[in-house]
């Protein structure tokens, strides 16, 4: 019963186990293929966003190269700049008020700003002008100027020469830098090296672009690399770096330099914000209209690593990419720039290395820019149909296994109940009752199982008898051929070939009458004689085969020598015979059966080796006799089909086995054979 049990307990456990490594197996191809699928696909995505982006910067700075080159190049920018040129010295100089008025305004306004910075008030002192005319023109234009910060561009119409000139360019000027999305445009003197003009009017209005502390900045290089053009074509671009002026915010310029009769009268700059370029990257925060749902993004990388464009989180979830930056080990002080700023464009470096992130990476083609795009997407994001498919899987693999245990308990009945009859009925088989029978009630194959397990023991009781009745019989089949083949051989000894030599005897005589009577007949019986002296040789040989008398009479090592000579008479190759040891007390049935095997191991050599050497040895070793016969013929493979022999090799194995010996065959195709028996001296009762 336990037997039964376990033998169900494994039937179902098989059909539960086939059927989740289907579903497993199943599954997992599924999971694979989706998963590699969707990371393909989401590379793709990745790859045509930030293809698209680099596109779309590079046609943003070809835009601003094509404007900078358009309005260089205007009469207006050209008189422009002429005109401030020559009112500059009509400017007047600041009073000790004004002065101090523009003073107040920069302690108010920038030793804020730089306080926190290396230096902080003797940096705000270092930027404050010293010419008198440039104090004058940003307390008009700044300090004085109704308008708050980040609005001193609407101030039009102002007092004197400079104001004059201001009122008929600045509109012009105005509706360009609106109209392209620019932060400024600056307009700078070739003669006096002096910023004369500003759109968004900022305090560096009316500078030196050639002493310190602007000859230093971002727009004093732009400023000298375009006054060293020779090209009216070409533009000087200046990447992104914090500019203080701007209220440290980052900064890039694009710089050409205008020309009069092929001189140069100054230099044309326009100042790019960040805001810009945050619109062109983050597709005017169209994320997921984009398919970047709701953690992709794309942003621009600098030579530095640092940032050149905001992530989307800075934009969307300020504070919290502002804990996650100290999370990922940004130092204190960056992050508390990045709030006071409000991005982290020059701050901030992404890293590569972050983990569940999948990511793409393209350069940017704007010379004089060393600026990579990066399109990325978070893989939980990326990979959540997977995890549904995984558990839509997961969800069907539990309903399927139910199902398989319940169809498995009931196949494991249906068919263990059969099973465990059979193994009752087998078992009492086993114990030798052959009245043992199965009740058969069903057609299937276990009622086909049955059936046959009933004739079985039906002819098992008819016939079956011992082991050792099987041994005793055997013993008696070979012990009656030996008697009868004995039998034979001495009727044809004794009264066969008797008979055969008296008729040739007879012969003979009649062979003696006179010619003239008996020519013909002495010709017939001549022949007669010789074909009965040929059969009397025969039928000796056969006699000799069927029971060697030499075995009885000179014993086997006698017999044995025959055998090697009858076999060279018969073609076979000479064979090197070695006898050793006392054989004359070995029983009767052994000597007869290792010269039953001498010699169908010769005649098997005759037949198939064809060998050229053969060595027969027959050594008494002990209480036992080895008979060894080896050949260099061809040979044979035991493991091959048909290579087991035929009833020869059978008949030595066994002949061996029942005097308690053994025989064993050793062959190889083309490295010839060797059978080894041995035999007790004294060898089972036969």
């Amino acid at each position: 019963m336990n037997w039964s049990t376990s033998y169900r307990t494994r039937l179902q456990a098989a059909f539960v186990g086939l059927g989740l490594t289907a579903i497993a197996l199943t599954g997992w191809e599924a999971i694979h293929g989706a998963t590699h699928a969707l990371r393909e696909a989401t590379l793709d995505r990745l790859n045509a966003i930030h293809r698209s982006r680099c596109r779309q910067i590079e046609k943003y700075f070809a835009d601003l190269t094509s404007h900078v080159l358009a309005l260089a190049s205007d009469e207006s920018t050209i008189r422009a700049i002429e005109e401030f040129e020559s009112v500059w010295d009509r400017v007047p100089p600041a009073s000790a008020r004004e002065e101090r008025e523009l003073r107040a305004y920069y302690e108010k306004t920038f030793l804020p700003l730089v306080e926190r910075e290396p230096g902080g008030p003797e940096l705000a002192a270092a930027w404050f002008p010293a010419d008198p005319r440039t104090q004058a023109l940003q307390r008009q234009f700044i300090a004085a100027n109704p308008h708050p910060v980040g609005a001193k561009d609407r101030l039009l119409d102002a007092p004197g020469a400079y104001g004059e000139v201001h009122a008929r360019y600045h509109p012009t000027l105005h509706r360009y830098q609106t109209a392209f999305g620019l932060y400024d445009i600056l307009l700078a003197g070739s003669a006096s090296q002096r910023l004369l003009y500003s759109v968004f009017k900022e305090i560096d209005l009316g500078v030196r672009l050639d002493l310190a502390p602007y000859r230093d900045t971002a727009l004093g290089e732009v400023f000298r690399r375009a006054s060293a053009v020779a090209d009216t074509e070409h533009v000087v671009l200046r990447d992104y770096s914090r500019y203080l002026p701007s209220h440290l915010a980052p900064a890039a310029f694009l710089a050409a330099p205008v020309w009069r009769g092929g001189s140069k009268t100054g230099v044309l700059v326009i100042q790019v914000s960040i805001q810009e370029i945050n619109r062109v990257m983050t597709g005017d925060m169209g994320w997921r209209e984009e398919g970047l749902g709701r953690t992709g993004q794309a942003y621009i990388v600098g030579p530095d690593g640092t940032l050149r464009s905001d992530m989307r989180a800075r934009i969307e979830r300020p504070e919290e990419y502002l804990r996650s930056l100290l999370a990922g080990g940004t130092k204190p002080e960056i992050v508390d720039a990045v709030r006071r700023h409000g991005t982290a464009v020059l701050l901030v470096d992404p890293g590569e290395s972050r983990p569940g992130v999948q990511r793409t990476r393209a350069r940017v083609n704007v010379p004089g820019l060393d600026w990579s795009v990066v399109a990325e997407i978070d893989e939980d994001e990326a990979l959540a149909p997977v995890r549904r498919l995984r558990a839509r899987i997961a969800g069907a693999g539990l309903l399927i296994a139910i199902a398989f245990f319940a169809a498995a308990a009931y196949l494991a009945r249906s068919v263990t109940r059969p099973v465990s009859a059979l193994n009752e009925s087998v078992q009492r088989l086993g114990r030798r009752d052959f009245g043992a029978r199965i009740r058969v009630t069903r057609r299937d194959e276990l009622g086909q199982l049955a059936e046959s397990f009933n004739r079985m023991a039906g002819d098992l009781e008819r016939t079956t008898v011992s082991k050792a009745e099987l041994q005793e019989l055997a013993g008696r089949l070979i012990t009656a051929q030996e008697d009868e083949r004995r039998r034979v051989a001495r009727e044809l000894h004794d009264d066969v070939t008797q008979r055969m030599a008296a008729i040739a005897i007879e012969a003979g005589s009649l062979a003696r009458l006179p010619d003239t009577e008996l020519a013909r007949l002495r010709s017939g019986l001549d022949g007669i004689r010789r074909d009965l002296a040929a059969l009397s040789s025969d039928i000796h040989g056969v006699s000799r085969r069927l029971h060697p008398a030499m075995l009885d009479d000179l014993g086997l090592g006698a017999a044995v020598e025959a055998e090697c000579r009858a076999f060279f008479e018969r073609g076979g190759p000479p064979v090197e015979l070695v006898q050793a040891g006392e054989l004359g007390d070995l029983a009767p049935e052994a000597r007869l059966a290792l010269l039953r095997v001498a010699q169908e191991s010769l005649r098997n050599i005759q037949r198939h080796a064809a060998a050229e050497q053969v060595k027969l040895s027959l050594v008494r070793d002990g209480d036992e006799v080895r008979l060894t016969i080896e050949d260099d013929g061809r040979g044979f493979d035991r493991n091959q089909p048909g290579g087991r022999g035929g009833l020869g090799l059978a008949s030595m194995e066994e002949r061996a086995r029942l005097l308690g010996g053994h025989c064993v065959v050793v062959s190889r195709p083309g490295a010839g054979t060797k059978i080894e028996v041995r035999i007790p001296v004294v060898g089972r009762k036969s």
